[in-house]
């Protein structure tokens, strides 16, 4: 199974901020013009990252719970409760636990943000929600397949315990 995209734009942005983070620190010593060079391709491939993660639906509870760890992220610092919650959310869907209470809150919060609760953040945020609860509420498939030739043989007493 491949993995998920919003995982893998996930974790480029993450390395693209670390390496935005090294450059800024080199530069504050000494101040150099490759450097600043640098930093503005960094600037703008999170830029591009992000525009990406607000148009990539997530294929797997591990992709929602990245997105949703996104908008905790988008959320103003007066929100940081909800964001606190946001967070706890994220990693039970890191973790692949898709709990019903989560999508209802979710879903509940989205709608919050729609009539104006956090103001320009809400938007985007309440995108990235949306999204996040379409990947998490997909269902998963789990199918198994016997190969003709590789069942076990039946014993009389396997036999014994089927039903008539």
């Amino acid at each position: 199974m491949p993995i998920d995209p919003v995982v893998m734009l996930a974790e480029e942005l993450r390395i693209a901020e670390r390496s935005l983070q090294e450059v800024r620190r080199a530069n504050a010593g000494v101040y150099r013009l490759d450097r600043v060079e640098k930093a503005n391709k960094l600037l703008a491939r999170i830029t591009r990252l992000h525009e990406q993660l607000f148009e990539t639906e997530p294929a797997s509870a591990l992709g929602a719970g990245e997105l949703v760890r996104l908008s905790a992220q988008h959320l103003p610092f007066s929100q940081s409760n909800y964001a606190s919650h946001l967070n706890e959310i994220a990693d039970r869907l890191s973790e692949g636990k898709r709990l019903h209470s989560d999508l209802l809150w979710l879903r509940a919060f989205s709608s919050a943000l729609r009539l104006g609760l956090c103001g320009e953040s809400g938007t985007r945020t309440t995108t990235l929600l949306t999204r996040a609860i379409r990947g998490a509420a997909k269902p998963v498939l789990v199918w198994r397949d016997v190969l003709p030739g590789h069942m076990p043989a039946m014993t009389d007493e396997r036999r014994a315990d089927m039903p008539q």
